[in-house]
């Protein structure tokens, strides 16, 4: 079996892990089908909401949030295994953005706002907003307030934003602030943009690198463990039309060439998952170079999840792209994962960079691999 983005659990239970992934798989494949999943770009359901709900009833919104703030502290482990699944499914909803904000919060939030925030995340309450590249733009802070204009990840509905304001990042609650949609080709998140004009932060991060380095790599290990989800996905999916369809008389599934094209994927696969399990492992261990693999695997990951989806257009022949197939619905997820945090380039400098650290500080390069 192909290992997957939680096969090493350090010191978690393994047999935990894996029913958890069960039941998460198990909710997910009942609730946010490729049925449902179309109907709701269509507009014909409220998916995101149903789904949110029943996430929030199950207690998903609280695997990265400590027990004490009613969460189930499941840490990296339990949050790769939430985003792998909804990737698996395209399930609509704000995840990364609340759940990267939640995991912010816990590494780096004063205790008045993880008091205040944590328990409404956990329980479903609320949503949150984060930028969509976090530190490309920050807004301005004067006595008065912050103000300024910023494209997010998140529903319109948003509790609040977690952003970067002058020498600090700030929580600004969005009641009253103008918020609205940006038109965008994955229709199963939403970009908003955000205006604020002298709003007052309700909670002030004032360690701005390490509310940074903690959202990116929240986000990072996010997207890298839902696009994981996704390539897989549509890969299963694309070699079940393979056995299907007809060309000559026989499933195009036999044809060599195909074969050996589905081979590829499977090979690609594999090196994801090796990619988000070595990331998320460091996480969970507080290793120093966790930032140096979460920034990684993300831009391999995600890079290779636009490859993948891109190939099982194709397989799918001359249908692959329309609205009725499934494989338009991950590309349009992948294209947009492959954007986020910022831009892979940027990423792999952010860990050239941590690798030159490291062997600055008289370690081997061959540690990082432990």
């Amino acid at each position: 079996m192909a290992t997957t983005a939680i096969d090493t659990a350090g010191s978690m239970d393994q047999a935990t892990l894996d029913a958890l992934r069960v039941s998460v798989a198990g909710v997910l494949a009942e609730q946010s089908g490729s049925t449902e999943v179309h109907a709701f770009i269509d507009g014909k359901n409220s998916l995101d909401r149903e789904l949110w709900s029943r996430a929030a009833s199950l207690g998903w919104l609280g695997f990265g949030v400590p027990e004490q703030y009613g969460g189930l502290g499941l840490g990296a482990y339990g949050l790769a295994i939430l985003h792998t699944e909804l990737g698996r499914q395209a399930a609509p909803g704000p995840y990364i953005a609340t759940l990267s904000a939640a995991q912010a919060i816990v590494e780096i939030g004063p205790a008045a706002a993880r008091t205040a925030w944590l328990p409404r995340i956990a329980s479903g309450e609320i949503s949150a907003a984060i930028p969509a590249t976090p530190g490309a733009v920050s807004l301005t802070w004067s006595g008065a307030g912050v103000s300024g204009a910023l494209r997010c990840l998140g529903a319109r509905d948003a509790a609040f934003v977690l952003a970067p304001a002058g020498d600090a990042w700030v929580i600004v609650e969005l009641a009253g602030s103008r918020v609205s949609a940006t038109p965008m080709w994955d229709r199963t998140r939403e970009v908003i943009d955000i205006r604020l004009q002298d709003a007052k932060p309700s909670a002030i991060l004032e360690d701005r690198e390490g509310t940074s380095l903690a959202l990116v790599r929240a986000m990072a290990l996010a997207t890298a463990a839902d696009s994981c989800g996704g390539a897989r996905s549509v890969t299963e999916r694309t070699i079940a039309y393979m056995k299907t369809r007809a060309q000559f008389g026989q499933p195009i599934a036999g044809f060599q060439a195909l074969k050996h094209r589905a081979a590829d994927l499977a090979t690609k696969l594999a090196v994801m998952d090796e990619m988000v399990a070595h990331a998320v492992h460091r996480t969970a261990a507080d290793e120093p170079d966790a930032d140096i693999w979460a920034s990684l695997a993300k831009a391999e990951v995600t890079e290779t999840f636009v490859f993948i989806a891109t190939d099982c257009v194709q397989l799918h022949g001359g249908v692959g792209f329309t609205w009725d197939y499934d494989p338009q619905i991950f590309l349009k997820r992948a294209r947009l994962n492959e954007v986020l945090v910022m831009a892979n380039t940027a990423l792999r400098d952010r860990a050239a960079a941590g690798l030159a650290a490291v062997t600055r500080a008289g370690r081997s390069a061959l540690e990082l691999g432990l």
